[in-house]
């Protein structure tokens, strides 16, 4: 579930919480998953599945390891696009961006309201780096099961993507799909329509 709060009236994104709520009512599974990609320094692309915490006004926030491959990426070129393919109501929703880290005291606030199971998790593994077997990473994870969790660990944090471009994708039984697109021009929404 994503948690929002949109206190500016903003047209892309309320048709975004419109879509999502037709999605919720839809039981969508796994409803806050989006792909999210990276490019390295070597203009290799990364693609993932992320979880999308929080929608604050013109922020979508989630939270990972700063020492990860995709932090490396960011580093290089924080422009990155975000995908929602919501198949019971059949809409997908792409988003393109800029990323930056999000600050201390709200990486701090959600350290505190994850699962200990989780925080466990991002403690005791060095995500993306490369490790001998499955079995080691479970043996990593028990060794950390009684680690003081009341403190986020400066390696890991939230990030803030604010979006500058919405795609909204809605399918359509004869493939006349709607494609409408928001795309910010000099502080201004610009809308208009994409031929399927």
């Amino acid at each position: 579930m994503i948690s929002f709060n949109l206190s500016k009236d903003i047209t892309p994104y309320n048709i975004f919480l419109d879509m999502y709520m037709l999605a919720q009512r839809a039981s969508q599974k796994n409803i806050e998953a989006a792909c999210f990609s990276t490019c390295s320094d070597k203009k290799i692309p990364h693609s993932r599945f992320i979880n999308i915490k929080y929608i604050n006004d013109n922020e979508f926030i989630f939270f990972s390891n700063y020492q990860s491959l995709k932090a490396q990426d960011i580093q290089s070129n924080n422009n990155v696009p975000l995908t929602f393919f919501w198949s019971s109501i059949n809409v997908q929703i792409r988003i393109q961006g800029t990323i930056s880290k999000l600050d201390d005291n709200r990486s701090n606030d959600h350290w505190k309201l994850r699962q200990n199971q989780k925080n466990i998790l991002s403690i005791s593994s060095n995500q993306s780096s490369p490790i001998a077997s499955y079995s080691k990473v479970k043996k990593k994870y028990e060794e950390f099961s009684n680690h003081d969790l009341s403190n986020r660990p400066n390696y890991w944090g939230g990030y803030a993507i604010i979006p500058n471009y919405f795609e909204i994708w809605q399918g359509h039984e004869s493939r006349i799909n709607k494609r409408e697109v928001f795309e910010l021009c000099d502080d201004n929404w610009k809308n208009f329509f994409l031929e399927p």
